[in-house]
């Protein structure tokens, strides 16, 4: 059976709109930034057990030397802006092994690189921690830092310690999912600002604890790290 002339261009036209309408996207739901910056922030973290100072370079250009247990660049000091995209990391620790990783800085992410594990077999783990433009007193910031509250979340940097739970000022527990093993990253917790003590549970029967003042509107990363004979925890400010 033919199809009239008429018939076929009005399926033509039918055709041509569907394929319109399927195609299009709804801005009034979906944010559309007037411009993209193309840089990443970064610290890098030295958690390699017995791997002692780890002289660091990305992209060729020397970073620095970063002792074990730190970050760099230094607690004290702002993440590192660097443009984004695929990184080369090399890495030489002091008994001389030399190491070399490649990950992805994201586009306008600030983010760590925990450098975990052995000389012999160490492995980097990238954690991103916000977007660059969620920062303080800011409206796109304003989940992330509420008035007089501080979040803070737990990180395992240890080869053979697997986290359990984590308890504060003894009245509060914090269960995990599952257990963390090495790499192994939780969500954050939300505290009041003032002082606390935290006692990290770790292979079923054993515990560290340390105290610590989280401040209003700001963000932290607790480390375990180390071998469970010489278990060891530090506080990353993240903001």
């Amino acid at each position: 059976m033919r199809i009239p002339y008429k018939n076929k261009l009005l399926v033509a036209m039918l055709f041509g709109i569907l394929v319109y309408v399927v195609g299009c996207v709804d801005t009034s739901v979906q944010t559309i930034p007037e411009s993209i910056n193309y840089t990443s922030q970064l610290k890098v973290v030295n958690l390699v057990s017995g791997g002692g100072t780890a002289t660091i370079s990305l992209n060729n250009q020397s970073l620095g030397s970063l002792d074990f247990g730190a970050e760099l660049p230094n607690a004290q000091a702002a993440f590192l802006n660097i443009p984004s995209g695929n990184k080369v990391l090399n890495v030489t620790f002091t008994g001389g092994t030399a190491k070399e990783y490649r990950f992805a800085a994201d586009t306008e992410y600030k983010l760590r690189v925990f450098l975990v594990g052995t000389p012999a077999d160490a492995q980097v783990i990238k954690v991103l921690q916000r977007y660059t433009w969620q920062t303080k007193d800011s409206p796109n910031g304003a989940l992330l830092f509420p008035a007089d509250t501080g979040f803070v979340s737990f990180f395992n940097g240890s080869t053979d310690a697997t986290i359990n739970g984590v308890t504060i000022n003894d009245t509060l527990d914090i269960e995990f999912a599952s257990p963390l093993v090495l790499g192994g990253v939780s969500g954050r917790t939300k505290l009041k600002a003032g002082n606390y003590s935290f006692k990290v549970a770790y292979n079923d029967s054993l515990e560290t604890s340390f105290d610590y003042t989280v401040g209003a509107k700001s963000r932290y990363t607790v480390v375990i790290y180390d071998t469970v004979g010489s278990i060891k925890n530090s506080v990353l400010v993240d903001d």
